[in-house]
């Protein structure tokens, strides 16, 4: 009896919970950047996806990282951002519904920065998205509504987030003091208090 009721209680938590494709972009390499300049970008599979999910995110991506970087992206100094999508799986929408975890949607992909005429890298990173709710919610997932349109956006956080780091002066550890009572010392009124 204890396991149809754990396995109806797995079910039922499957119907509600998972992983909603929101993992962000891990930067490998995170030089300064100027975010008052332009951008181009460019997106490119070097694994099998549909052409129409590959527009999508040329153009999704580019208009989420002009967002952040709003420069004129026809001057020298733009930056390029280059985005490869590495593993595109849409899973099974059944399995899915079934249990959560089943029938995983995954979108991996790298991410490069360069900037210049001589183009230097100076961002580079990587993401992989996952999307594995289970349930009504699991099985009516798309990859096109619910985990492409996160790409563009978690790129474009990662920028900001990376640079609001780099722009936050370093701040010192503040001095706790504390009195020297009952240690067996002289407390000399210049010897009273010592930093911890």
């Amino acid at each position: 009896m204890k396991l149809i009721q754990s396995i109806g209680l797995m079910f039922v938590t499957s119907l509600f919970v998972g992983c909603f494709a929101t993992q962000s972009v891990k930067w490998t390499k995170a030089e300064p950047m100027d975010l008052s300049k332009g951008v181009n970008v460019t997106v490119k599979a070097s694994c099998e996806m549909p052409n129409s999910a590959l527009a999508y995110l040329q153009k999704d991506i580019q208009q989420k990282v002009r967002e952040v970087l709003s420069g004129d992206p026809d001057l020298l100094d733009a930056y390029n951002v280059e985005v490869t999508i590495t593993k595109y799986d849409e899973g099974s929408a059944i399995a899915r519904f079934i249990l959560i975890g089943l029938g995983q949607m995954h979108l991996h992909g790298t991410v490069v920065i360069k900037q210049g005429e001589h183009p230097v890298v100076v961002r580079q990173g990587e993401f992989k998205k996952r999307y594995a709710v289970g349930g009504i919610i699991g099985g009516s997932a798309t990859m096109k509504e619910d985990v492409l349109p996160k790409v563009g956006k978690a790129i474009a956080e990662a920028i900001k987030k990376q640079q609001a780091e780099e722009e936050q002066p370093a701040q010192e550890a503040p001095i706790t003091m504390r009195p020297l009572t009952g240690t067996g010392y002289p407390t000399l009124p210049q010897a009273r208090w010592a930093c911890l």
